[in-house]
């Protein structure tokens, strides 16, 4: 249902007559007048008359569905609420609590008191919720985070007739120019180094498969032994474990990319040989049967590690051996790093790591293949010479 109208006359001037359809759908009438007479000095007159009143009704109408339309007075945080339950049953737990958050630290605080409706929410109203979060600090990333709960919100009411537009549609968010993001990457030495630090602590085959494979920590802490196969030295990345509020395992990656099969390094084989090893002994000792969920990173007792555990206790090691500063994710960009700077393509190296795009790759490892370019660019330079 939509806002509609006409033209009346009353007392010699033209009356507009519009009907606005309620909650239920019934239709209420709103007058106002456009102070033009209905008949003018002559014929054109009156049709010019007419024409302006018809622009008026025209202009009134366009105003009035864009603030009344059926649905426009809900409110905008109970609009929101309903959405996220809606998503709630599509979403992975983790995303679905990533959102919640992202609600109710940015979106609900900013609008609540407010007191707004959905029909009261302009283009305006959005850039300037997006300014804000762009004065405190936000990056260009999470803002648009936020705008992906705000577009779906007024994405769906638009298709339910509840609205005549989607007021996030051409939106901007304004790009930082120092916003680019480069991970931090260990050289080749250093990264040995760790490999020495880690020796027998428990976050060493979280490391060695960071390190190795390039693993997400998600991934690491996901990985199980039965999506190893030692026989053919292949590792399927099928099973992540991410916590949020709760802790979550879905036999589900990041990505359709991120579900890949990549082949073990001898060094990386040696290694997971040895920790089947050791953890077949902590079965033995625990009096446990063996279970082929059991996970690469596990507890004696065959728990399996958080995903916080793995970055705490990486960053004890770095700090008690001296080792420079760096998040356990840039283990992945170390890896990345040093396939770049092997000689490996972007698109090899986008398969391995499994990103989605080669674009993202790209982006993140431009800094690294410019060395790559200045060693193509001095052979060619050797050879002419």
């Amino acid at each position: 249902m939509k806002v509609t109208g006409s033209l009346q006359e009353k007392n010699g001037i033209y009356q507009m007559v519009v009907r606005v359809p309620d909650k239920s759908g019934t239709c209420k009438q709103k007058f106002k007048s456009t102070r033009i007479k209905v008949k003018g000095k002559n014929q054109r007159e009156t049709r010019s008359n007419q024409l302006k009143a018809e622009r008026m009704l025209a202009e009134w109408l366009d105003t009035l569905s864009k603030t009344e339309y059926y649905g426009a007075d809900k409110d905008l945080i109970a609009a929101i609420e309903d959405w996220l339950e809606q998503k709630k049953k599509t979403l992975r737990s983790d995303s679905y609590e990533a959102y919640r958050n992202t609600y109710e630290v940015h979106i609900k605080t900013y609008f609540e008191n407010k007191k707004m409706r959905l029909g009261d929410v302009t283009p305006r109203v959005i850039q300037l919720y997006v300014r804000s979060k762009e004065d405190a600090g936000q990056s260009r990333k999470s803002i648009r985070k936020h705008l992906v709960i705000l577009n779906g919100v007024f994405k769906e009411a638009v298709a339910m007739g509840e609205l005549a537009y989607n007021p996030c549609a051409g939106v901007t968010v304004s790009a930082k120019q120092d916003e680019h993001f480069e991970g931090t990457a260990y050289e080749i030495s250093t990264a040995k180094k760790l490999l020495v630090a880690v020796q027998g602590d428990p976050v060493e085959p979280a490391v060695y498969l960071g390190l190795f494979l390039g693993l997400r920590r998600s991934e690491v802490v996901g990985l199980r032994w039965k999506d190893v196969d030692m026989e053919n030295g292949i590792v399927h990345i099928r099973n992540t474990v991410v916590r949020f509020r709760t802790v979550s395992e879905q036999e589900k990656t990041k990505s359709k990319a991120s579900k890949r099969d990549l082949f073990m390094p001898d060094a990386l084989k040696a290694y997971l040989q040895k920790l089947w090893e050791k953890q077949e002994d902590d079965r033995k000792l625990t009096g446990r049967k063996y279970s082929c969920d059991e996970h690469l990173c596990q507890w004696p007792d065959g728990t399996t590690y958080l995903p916080e555990y793995v970055s705490r206790r990486f960053e004890k090691v770095l700090r008690q051996n001296n080792l420079p500063k760096i998040r356990f994710h840039d283990l992945r960009h170390t890896a990345g790093s040093i396939l770049v700077n092997g000689g490996h393509t972007i698109k090899q190296v986008q398969e391995f790591l499994g990103h989605e795009k080669a674009s993202t790759t790209l982006d993140i490892y431009t800094h690294v293949s410019l060395e790559g370019k200045k060693n193509t660019a001095q052979v060619l330079g050797d050879l002419l010479a």
